[in-house]
């Protein structure tokens, strides 16, 4: 009898066994099969750790960095990653191919993508401005239930009792250095108001034992500065640039948390933002001094300091968020992406390779993807040196159009001394 039921659960394994490596093999031609048929993408800045197929919607691609593909009859795209494009390192001769670029940062780091000139040497563009082909506007901005989650909020009573540890204003940065000049108005604020600064600029606290500097700024959500952050009245929230729809954690952090953004940044940031009254916007102030005056009187006033918090206070009434706009565009899925993609780097990938199979590339006809005027310095004896990071963009983004269309190689000294002439001589 033993036996038998031995022999029984011998061939259930055996069985299974079978099914498993029939499933395996049907799998393993299945997938050379589809390496073999699919559009390949090529991540020409190297942003793909693993050659894969990525499967978006009915659609499917084979998404790569490895250059042995840029002759391949099958590439259909060029992938560029913003922060780290190089103009003198392109695949130049094959201009039937697309070019996408995907750059989520404002433009400090590529100034030749400030003017139309570098942008149209891409076919399709993916930024945080509402204009190009795949907007990502509220990359950091998961959903609507974290603007009223309560999770980390801190009613206004118990926040009153912290005041008495530190200062009514929070402020942590590491990027000291900025078009926007970001260092040079907190520290004049910082003459009228108390301002603990926890970062590198202007550092006058210590972070607290449980966190360390590289969490601040490699993790932006960590759960010890959100709740950092929650313990403050106030958060500045200052940009590194002022541009149409760029609106980072920077804000956003602070929403979540419930502590009211002093912002500067985005003009348009209304657009945004929960409710008409979420933000205390810098720029409606005629100084820097009326600024902290109105900081103390909202600090001082429970009523007028409530009313920015509509989105955490009001959750039994129905209308905490009142941004239609907002509210639509997160309907669509996480982050604001369609398909309810986790991240906005695969939902950019997804978008190109369903536009390759529908021939579906239509581009938008707009004199720039970006609107991020020219820095003015607060300063006048000390002029603001990036402009000149501005003008010298234009220079770039000319001369990389002029060799481009040349369909020749060339060397990085072959641009930059174009670049110099253009520059020196205000042939931009």
């Amino acid at each position: 009898m033993y036996t038998s039921i031995f022999r029984l659960k011998n061939k259930t394994v055996c069985l299974f066994l079978a099914l498993v490596t029939t499933f395996l093999i049907i799998k393993s031609i299945y997938g050379i099969l589809m390496y073999k048929s699919v559009p390949i993408l090529l991540w020409w800045t190297p942003f793909v750790e693993v050659e894969r197929v990525i499967r978006c919607d009915n659609y499917s691609c084979l998404l790569t960095s490895d250059r042995v593909y840029k002759n391949h009859s099958r590439l259909s795209a060029y992938l560029f990653y913003g922060s780290r494009f190089n103009p003198t390192d392109l695949p130049i001769g094959l201009k039937h191919i697309p070019w996408s670029i995907f750059h989520e940062e404002s433009p400090k780091n590529l100034g030749l993508f400030l003017y139309r000139d570098g942008q149209s040497v891409f076919n399709i563009t993916s930024t945080f401005d509402q204009h190009s082909d795949f907007p990502v506007p509220l990359q950091y901005l998961r959903d609507i239930e974290s603007l009223t989650s309560r999770q980390y909020y801190i009613p206004i009573e118990k926040k009153k009792n912290l005041l008495k540890n530190h200062a009514p204003v929070l402020y942590i940065q590491s990027d000291c250095n900025t078009p926007i000049e970001r260092d040079m108005i907190v520290a004049e604020l910082m003459k009228y108001i108390k301002v603990d600064s926890y970062g590198v600029c202007l550092n006058n606290k210590k972070l607290p034992d449980s966190l360390k500097e590289s969490d601040v700024y490699s993790f932006p959500y960590h759960n010890l500065i959100m709740q950092l952050a929650a313990s403050y009245k106030f958060t500045i929230a200052i940009e590194n640039a002022r541009c149409d729809d760029y609106i980072t954690e920077k804000l956003w952090r602070s929403l979540i948390v419930g502590s009211v953004p002093i912002y500067l940044g985005a003009p348009n940031v209304g657009d945004w933002l929960p409710n008409n009254k979420s933000a205390i916007l810098i720029g409606n102030f005629e100084s820097i001094e009326s600024l902290a005056s109105y900081i103390i009187k909202v600090n001082q006033d429970n009523n007028l300091y409530l009313n920015y918090l509509d989105h955490k206070e009001k959750l039994n009434f129905g209308h905490q968020i009142t941004n239609k706009r907002l509210i639509n565009l997160l309907k669509r899925g996480k982050y604001g992406l369609e398909g309810n993609q986790e991240d906005v780097v695969p939902a950019f990938e997804c978008f190109i390779c369903r536009n390759i199979h529908t021939n579906g590339f239509k581009k938008q006809k707009q004199e720039t993807v970006y609107s991020c005027p020219e820095p003015k310095s607060r300063n006048s004896k000390n002029p603001v040196r990036w402009k000149d990071h501005w003008k010298r963009g234009k220079c770039e983004g000319k001369v990389l159009k002029e060799l481009l269309e040349q369909q020749k190689n060339y060397s990085k000294n072959d641009y930059e001394y174009k670049v110099d002439q253009y520059y020196k001589n205000n042939m931009c």
